[in-house]
């Protein structure tokens, strides 16, 4: 990677190109806002991040964005606020870009600001997304805005979450008096006991309730209401409901009741339009509501019946409706696709609801009301098809992918061999760096192509997100044929793709599970598959991985660590023990290494070259190293006043610890909580860590050694080696590393030659000598010949707990001998 200096390109072209490119930059400013931290990505060929200015980043913002987003970042910044702005960036190109930018205040532990530090993330394809979305919520509104029905959502706890404006007409609340209040306020108790007892299919059909007006009358409500779950949970997550005055209508039925039973069907079930059917079931009356809704004169219907409107005889809908006919029983809210003779070609939904009359016990035929609800049902299955597709390639998505597995799982195919390969790409990031998202989009298109033309017609591909695709495979020689569908599909991937003008050419990582061999599940088998996958990617990509048992056990056994580790601390599963540090010359204690131990309850002690990376990687380094520092300066202090003499306490840190920014205040804390004096602390760093970011680790040594500490280097000899960084950091102490005492004869004495030499050049630069891993007494006469100051191993002690240790030094003060 070619590192950009300022002499080589100027920091408005730097910048310029993190506004053109960067699909997201995670950064951090000073007091003064000079960018102190970018993330890997944005960082790519920049050799400091003060390189960017923030200041050019906001005159490539879109003119009309500009000034409200600066207006609303310096607000923030000036009251100490967290914030988040969208605005466009003008590209170099002359596109635009839409930016969503967060950033939170960061202060110093005195409560004052130190800086900020925020995100800014390219959110141009869901700004698109929205923007659709809201212009379909738009019409959505007006359409229930200018209803004569009272429209109205509550959420899960019953609370009003929007009403239309009809409520005021019918009555009288504006619709902000409803909105946060609690539905049942408002329903009469007799209505609400009525409810209770109503199963969940009748809360579905049309029900009548009484509704207090805002003037304390009630008002008689025709109300539909549908409970929204869940897809996947089935946790309910509100109501939909859809209301009218009834109240005339209540009234005259419950006037007319004994006299006319018509009017209380009219009244029941009064929808968009009404119908009856002879005994034949053939229409003989039909309200206008059908000239109003569908543009049929209802003399055209006459004669006719449901089943000649029916597009497709064997949809569910028309079928129950029929049965139930059959049955002369009453049906509710039946759904079917009908093409009406006046529209050829055009299907339209109807919901229909009936039940059967009589007259003086004489079975008459059928009466209902009907509603054209063709929008409605196109709108779900738009959602539907959101909900279960991958927009960019148009495949099936995670969700669609799991219920298919499901399904041929539970199926009878699933005692055929059933394959999943999990494939992702190992160079399209490089593809998205390089070229930017657009190429990437057209690339992971061209590979969704490539794919679905290799697999059957009753085979799945699907994208999951990201370059990771997942292919379902019916495999009738199982493993054999799973190995040739993995290979043809690293062939189809690897072969080069031309976009915008280049030629690109990526591979995939293939790993696969199989049917039921590695998993009875879907879940499982896509968890195989995905461990599969990381093992092939581990074993250079471009290649496949068929998934073992072993796999599977060591990504548990992982996972198990991992979760475990997460409360250790709070579970105190922790410990400090401790290895002195002798002088050589007069045998005397000089100090200890605070060294942690896991003792889990049920797996036992844990090594910690197993939990120290676990920790790293998930970021509990910061906590549990603070906690070792604070004990281990604690026990250090608690011990110089019990034994009354000085002794050091020497504390490990890790690569992320030195890239922290909490690590300074860690230390003063620690120190100041305990009491020991800074010179009797020595942090201990290894070569990889100072190295992976010496311009910040010379920063936060200087700082740390101002604290009047020490700082030694951990396992010399084993990383970089390298003479320039020990002249670079302010360094004090070297500990040489146990490997230079090890030889495989006694007589090849070339390690200990090159540990006298390390030993003689540390000195020349003022730094101490701790010789680690002295474990016989050989290796204690050969360190007797140089001038090594200090030593430690199991020639002095093995490291010890807190009791032990004081036994030690309880005993003497001269440790050097040779433990059997």
């Amino acid at each position: 990677m070619t590192v950009i200096t300022p002499g080589a390109r100027s920091v408005q072209e730097i910048t310029r190109r993190l506004a053109d490119r960067a699909a997201m930059i995670v950064w951090e400013t000073d007091l003064q806002g000079r960018c102190t931290y970018l993330n890997p990505s944005a960082m790519q060929g920049l050799a400091d991040p003060g390189q960017v200015s923030f200041t050019d980043w906001q005159r490539f913002m879109h003119p009309d964005d500009r000034a409200s987003a600066t207006r609303a970042i310096l607000d923030a910044r000036q009251h100490q606020r967290e914030y988040q702005v969208k605005y466009r960036l003008q590209c170099s190109d002359g596109s635009t870009r839409w930016i969503m930018e967060t950033a939170a205040p960061r202060f110093a532990p005195d409560g004052r600001l130190s800086g900020y530090f925020g995100t800014i993330v390219d959110v141009s394809v869901s700004h698109d997304a929205v923007d659709r979305l809201a212009r379909s919520e738009l019409e959505h509104r007006l359409m229930t805005e200018f209803a004569g029905d009272m429209i109205s959502h509550s959420d899960a706890d019953n609370v009003y979450v929007y009403v239309s404006p009809s409520h005021k007409d019918t009555l009288g609340y504006e619709a902000h008096e409803l909105i946060g209040t609690h539905v049942y306020d408002y329903i009469h108790p007799d209505d609400l006991k009525e409810d209770a007892k109503r199963t969940p299919a009748q809360r579905r059909a049309l029900v009548n309730i009484r509704f207090r007006h805002k003037n304390g009358h009630w008002v008689w409500l025709g109300a539909t209401t549908r409970t929204i779950r869940d897809p996947h949970t089935g946790v309910k997550l509100g109501i939909v409901s859809v209301a009218r005055d009834i109240t005339a209508q209540i009234e005259a039925e419950q006037e007319l009741r004994r006299r006319e039973e018509r009017f209380r069907s009219l009244t029941t079930l009064s929808s968009d339009w009404y119908w009856e059917t002879d005994t034949a079931l053939r229409f003989t009356v039909f309200s206008e509501g059908v000239l109003d809704r569908l543009g049929i004169h209802p003399e055209e219907l006459l004669g006719t019946s449901i089943t000649a409107h029916v597009k497709d005889q064997s949809e569910p809908g028309l079928l129950a409706a029929l049965e139930a006919m059959a049955e002369r029983k009453p049906f509710h809210d039946l759904l079917y696709p009908a093409e009406l003779a006046a529209y050829p070609g055009v299907v339209r939904y109807l919901r229909i609801s009936g039940e059967p009359f009589s007259e003086n016990g004489v079975f008459c035929g059928y009466r209902g009301v009907s509603r054209d609800v063709t929008r409605e049902v196109r709108t779900a299955r738009a959602l539907e098809r959101l909900a279960t597709c991958d927009v960019l390639t148009e495949l099936p998505n995670r969700a669609r992918l799991q219920e298919r597995l499901k399904e041929r799982l539970d199926a009878g195919c699933a005692t055929m061999c059933q394959a999943v390969l999990f494939i992702d790409l190992d160079d399209f990031k490089e593809v998205n760096d390089s070229l930017g998202h657009a190429a990437g989009d057209m690339l992971l298109k061209e590979v969704a192509a490539r794919l679905r033309q290799l697999v059957r017609v009753d085979d799945m591909v699907a994208r999951l997100g990201g370059d990771e695709f997942v292919v379902l495979a019916e495999c009738k020689y199982g493993e054999r044929s799973a190995v040739r569908l993995a290979e043809k599909l690293c062939e189809a991937v690897d072969k080069p793709i031309v976009i915008a003008g280049y030629e690109v050419k990526v591979s995939a990582s293939v790993g696969v599970a199989l049917y039921p061999r590695d998993g009875a599940s879907s879940d499982i088998l896509l968890q195989n598959a995905d461990t599969a996958l990381y093992r092939a990617k581990a074993s250079g990509g471009n290649c496949y991985c068929l998934f073992t048992p072993e796999m599977g056990a060591a990504s548990r056994s992982r996972m198990l660590l991992q979760g475990a580790l997460r409360h250790a601390l709070t579970r105190k599963e922790f410990d400090v023990h401790y290895q002195p540090r002798v002088e050589l010359a007069t045998g005397e204690i000089t100090g200890m290494e605070a060294l942690l131990r896991w003792n889990h309850p049920e797996l036992g002690p844990i090594s910690p070259n197993e939990f120290i990376p676990l920790a790293e990687e998930s970021g509990l380094i910061d906590e549990i190293g603070a906690w070792v520092l604070q004990h281990a300066t604690r026990q250090a202090q608690q011990w110089s006043e019990h034994f009354r003499r000085p002794l050091r306490i020497s504390v490990n840190l890790s690569a992320r610890q030195l890239r922290s920014q909490k690590l300074l205040t860690t230390v003063i804390d620690a120190l100041h909580d305990s009491g020991l004096p800074a010179s009797r602390l020595e942090l201990e760093l290894t070569e990889t860590a100072l190295m992976e970011d010496p311009e910040q680790a010379a920063g936060l040594l200087k700082e740390l050694k101002g604290l009047g500490l020490r700082l030694a280097v951990d396992d010399f000899g084993t990383g970089y080696s390298s003479l320039s960084y020990l002249c670079r950091f302010p360094l004090d102490s070297l500990k040489l590393d146990r490997s230079f005492l090890l030889q495989a004869r006694p007589e090849d004495a070339g390690t200990w030659k090159l540990a006298e030499a390390i030993i003689t050049l540390a000195h020349a630069l003022q730094l101490s000598v701790v010789a680690e891993g002295v474990e016989t007494q050989q290796h204690l006469d050969f360190l007797r010949t140089t001038s090594c100051d200090e030593i430690q191993g199991a020639c002095i002690s093995h490291p010890l707990p807190v009791k032990a240790i004081e036994r030690l030094l309880q005993a003497g003060t001269r440790c050097v001998q040779v433990v059997a």
